[in-house]
């Protein structure tokens, strides 16, 4: 299962789990690199950044962002 992370909020890192359920996780328990939008893997516990899945979640935003402001009918 992938945790991302929505944002912070004082020492907790607010993330949402592939079934939409929201889970405030202490920031110390992350690893220091982890940022908003980043994708987390957990495993007995220990998070860990897992980058392919942070960067291929990421480009399809981005393709859908595109799909949807290239087609909003404005032109």
């Amino acid at each position: 299962m992938f945790i991302s992370i929505d944002r912070f909020e004082g020492d907790f890192a607010v993330c949402e789990d592939d079934n939409l359920k929201i889970i405030n996780i202490p920031r110390s328990k992350l690893p220091k690199e982890a940022k908003e939008g980043d994708v987390l893997k957990c495993f007995k516990g220990n998070y860990a950044v897992d980058y392919e899945e942070t960067k291929r979640r990421k480009l399809r935003a981005f393709e859908l962002q595109k799909i949807i402001f290239d087609n909003d009918g404005l032109k």
